[in-house]
């Protein structure tokens, strides 16, 4: 099992999205560590809270 993953939001998608599937995936154990813009899109970086 992986212990910390990317999630990145690409510069089309719709930002509501993102939302809803960073919010998912905090509510089955994962933590942002961090975030960053990345040429109209963001990079999450996430940790699995174990």
């Amino acid at each position: 099992m992986d212990k910390y993953k990317f999630l990145k939001k690409g510069a089309f998608e719709n930002l509501e999205k993102f939302e809803k599937k960073l919010n998912e995936m905090v509510a089955t154990g994962w933590r942002v560590v961090n975030f960053t813009n990345d040429h109209g899109g963001y990079v999450v970086l996430l940790e699995r809270i174990r």
